[in-house]
């Protein structure tokens, strides 16, 4: 097994780019896990362990990207033709909401993720634990894009995401639920 994935051509993100189209999300890109988002025109949507987050502004996790200085990785999904922008939105929107919140051994931020790519794009979900198992069978589809970032310094346009195990996303898990309790 490789140590990381890697994503080539990163572009510098701007609002006016993001705003537009759907795009898989990957805030804090060098934390093990990152944590994952989707935008569907300028409305984002995630599972953390405090809930289900549908309908959020896409500005207000901008704003907070570039005052926190979070390294943000931003992949560009392609719009299939038979789906119109309002049926993306309800279709992450369903996936997303189809889970109370992220919890260890029941789902992670990729869950509704992985729902909504094996929807939209056909993807074969069923061995997908992680985000580096779910980019090469969208990949497979063509269904990637540009990809964009914010805030990371890289070499040659290349980013790679270091190699983690699910024990650490169910780490990062107990750690934030941790956080809420404290």
């Amino acid at each position: 097994m490789q140590s990381s994935y890697k994503i080539p051509n990163l572009l510098p993100a701007t609002e006016a780019v993001l705003m537009n189209d759907v795009y898989l999300i990957l805030l804090y890109a060098n934390r093990i896990p990152p944590h994952l988002l989707i935008s569907v025109n300028g409305k984002i949507f995630t599972l953390s362990v405090k809930g289900a987050n549908v309908d959020g502004e896409l500005p207000a996790l901008l704003s907070l990207i570039r005052r926190k200085n979070i390294e943000t990785i931003f992949i560009q999904l392609h719009v299939p033709a038979f789906f119109r922008t309002e049926q993306l939105r309800e279709e992450i929107r369903n996936c997303t909401l189809a889970y109370p919140r992220a919890d260890i051994g029941v789902a992670s931020c990729l869950a509704p993720i992985k729902d909504f790519c094996h929807s939209v794009y056909d993807t074969d979900s069923k061995d997908v634990n992680l985000i580096f198992d779910l980019l090469p069978k969208l990949q497979e589809k063509n269904a990637m894009r540009n990809c964009y970032h914010m805030n990371l310094h890289l070499t040659s346009n290349t980013f790679e995401i270091k190699r983690y195990e699910v024990n650490d996303v169910y780490e990062a898990i107990r750690n934030s639920s941790l956080i809420l309790t404290t």
